[in-house]
């Protein structure tokens, strides 16, 4: 069964899906936050045929209750949808990557890669949580 994985941001979600086993995640695709986002989900889904959605769960943060609106649209839509900590996934991928992580306000461009992986990281800690 493939899973989507989300990374939510407020200007850009990462996103990440699993192979057909559900066993490995893997960067998928980089999606702007604003207005058709659910459209674009939906046409993911109707490719790679996902069964559920694993959000990044950013804690006690400021966004905090924008992704909990953003879990309930979605299932509304009719998607089993499951939070996973997402606690240093982008000092994660800085490591993983041996980038030189880069304060918010002065990011660049080639940055927005690291959106995709940070969600394939949410995802393999979910699947590897999970897995049987």
């Amino acid at each position: 069964m493939k899973i989507l994985g989300l990374d939510y941001g407020t200007k850009r979600i990462g996103v990440a899906l699993s192979d057909e086993n559900g066993r490995m995640a893997f960067p998928h695709s980089v999606l702007e936050n604003k207005k058709g986002l659910i459209e674009f989900i939906k046409d993911i889904q109707k490719k790679e045929g996902f069964e559920k959605v694993v959000l990044g769960d950013p804690g006690e943060n400021n966004i905090r209750e924008e992704v909990m609106l953003f879990v309930e649209i979605l299932k509304k839509e009719g998607l089993e949808v499951f939070l996973e900590k997402e606690f240093m996934t982008s000092l994660h991928v800085d490591m993983f990557t041996k980038t030189k992580p880069i304060a918010r306000k002065t990011k660049q461009k080639k940055e927005v890669k690291k959106d995709e992986s940070a969600a394939a990281l949410i995802l393999q800690r979910y699947l590897d949580k999970n897995s049987k």
